[in-house]
């Protein structure tokens, strides 16, 4: 088990800073989605080194991503043996 990003939807539109899409050093991994207005995570890149929650937290005080367990996303992924299959 593992790690991964989250990023809270309503905090990160409401917010709309972007930041943590510039300073993450794992390149696509997360990126921003003009239909919702918020950043989002592609958990098979994260390596969950948690840059993005220091910059959301400390540096740009929104509070809008968090590490969670995999297995404890609110998004749908289901985990299968031969790997993340969105749902």
């Amino acid at each position: 088990m593992y790690y991964i990003a989250e990023v809270d939807k309503d905090i990160c539109s409401a917010k709309n800073c972007h930041l943590c899409t510039q300073y993450c050093p794992e390149s696509n991994c997360i990126n921003y989605s003009e239909e919702d207005k918020s950043a989002y995570v592609s958990v098979d890149r994260c390596k969950a080194c948690e840059i993005c929650v220091y910059i959301c937290t400390d540096i740009a005080k929104n509070d809008a991503i968090k590490m969670k367990w995999i297995d404890d996303l609110n998004e749908g992924f289901v985990i299968k043996k031969s790997g993340i299959v969105l749902r």
